[in-house]
């Protein structure tokens, strides 16, 4: 089986958890003898034996990288970053046509609206099925609220594509839904986790730490978050909050958490480097993904692997993995708090709870993701 993978994001150009989906599952088709011909639209990648890069030098990372961080700034800045973004988007289309005529392929596989011009044309040219895999919607990313033009390749990548795989039963009834996906090619396929990448080791620290990672955007339900801080801080002065991310929200959460006088208790650390997560992880004493829409949510599969007791929301599509944790409505601060300062404390049945959410990552492998898409390929 030889497929043509697309994709805009991978390690170390990430912006979020499309780049750890794209790395992993092209490791392991590969390692389960696919052969994959990834197209990239930069030259610096984090390699992987066996499998062919095919790159060309372009801005659509860039531009991508700066919608997600700066969305939300004046309108005439914002109308220039989605030219920029769709400018290269075309580039794209055309690199990668030339490109995959000079590798054999069986199946082409998309990866979200970005690839998405590119996947059409090169199935126009070719004959070739392809397989969309859809991480995230554009109403998912605004919060209710679509870029016209954005909804609009969605739909044609969605209409075009021969099987769709989404990452959450969530995510599959939301096509549906919104886009009018046809239900028999669409399938769900879950994100995993590299339980190995993640030892566990818990560190002492004289504070209690509660952290986030992820977007600053407001899909992300972090106002909720530190609005729950603020009770929990009020119970326990010992608290703290790490915030880790980048993105267009960053102002207006700095602002609340000033006019909350949590100013001194939330910090905000910016986007870290992946070498450095492993040891915030492990000064965490307890991890919250407050999202009003997430698709899946990586990151809390990562705390988990961590050892960390982990919140979710029940907007979540992780929560139809993992049993043992806790869910909360991204809105309902005052639950989120009593859950949090129930797990700073760290009981006896906190922790059977990190424990069992523990031995449930024997089973989220990306091992098995890449066995399904397989099944997909062949079909």
């Amino acid at each position: 089986m030889k497929v043509l993978f697309l994709g805009w994001e991978f390690p170390p150009h990430s912006v979020g958890g499309l780049g750890t989906h794209s790395y992993n599952i092209v490791k392991a088709l590969s390692e389960k003898g696919v052969i994959v011909n990834v197209i990239l639209p930069f030259k610096e990648h984090t390699a992987i034996e066996g499998v062919n890069f095919l790159t060309f030098e372009s801005e659509l990372f860039e531009s991508m990288y700066d919608l997600s961080t700066k969305k939300g700034m004046n309108s005439d800045s914002e109308k220039s970053l989605y030219r920029d973004v769709f400018n290269e988007v075309e580039e794209y289309k055309n690199k990668a046509a030339e490109l995959s005529s000079k590798v054999e392929f069986d199946v082409i596989h998309a990866n979200d609206w970005v690839t998405g011009k590119a996947a059409i044309e090169i199935k126009k040219r070719t004959g070739k099925k392809l397989v969309a895999t859809i991480h995230s919607t554009e109403y998912d990313r605004t919060a209710g609220k679509p870029w016209e033009r954005i909804e609009k390749e969605e739909k044609a990548l969605i209409d075009n594509a021969d099987t769709i795989v989404t990452v959450s039963r969530r995510l599959k009834e939301e096509l549906i839904s919104l886009y009018h996906a046809d239900e028999k090619k669409t399938s769900v396929i879950y994100n995993a986790i590299n339980r190995e990448k993640f030892n566990g080791i818990k560190r002492d620290s004289n504070r209690k730490v509660v952290l986030y990672v992820g977007r600053l955007s407001v899909q992300k339900g972090i106002d909720n978050l530190i609005k729950a801080f603020k009770i929990v801080s009020e119970k326990n002065d010992n608290a703290l909050l790490y915030i880790i991310g980048e993105g267009p929200e960053l102002s207006n959460l700095i602002n609340l958490s000033i006019n909350l006088d949590l100013s001194d208790k939330v910090i905000f650390l910016g986007r870290v480097p992946d070498a450095e997560m492993e040891m915030l992880y492990s000064i965490a004493n307890v991890f919250v993904m407050p999202s009003v829409s997430e698709p899946f949510g990586i990151v809390a599969l990562e705390a988990i692997a961590s050892n960390v007791p982990t919140i979710v929301s029940s907007q979540s599509g992780v929560s139809e993995v993992i049993r043992n944790t806790l869910t909360v409505d991204f809105w309902d601060t005052e639950q989120m708090a009593d859950l949090i300062l129930g797990l700073l404390d760290y009981s006896e049945a906190n922790k059977e709870i990190t424990k069992n959410a523990y031995r449930e990552l024997d089973n989220i492998t990306w091992e098995k993701a890449a066995e399904k898409f397989i099944e997909v390929y062949n079909k």
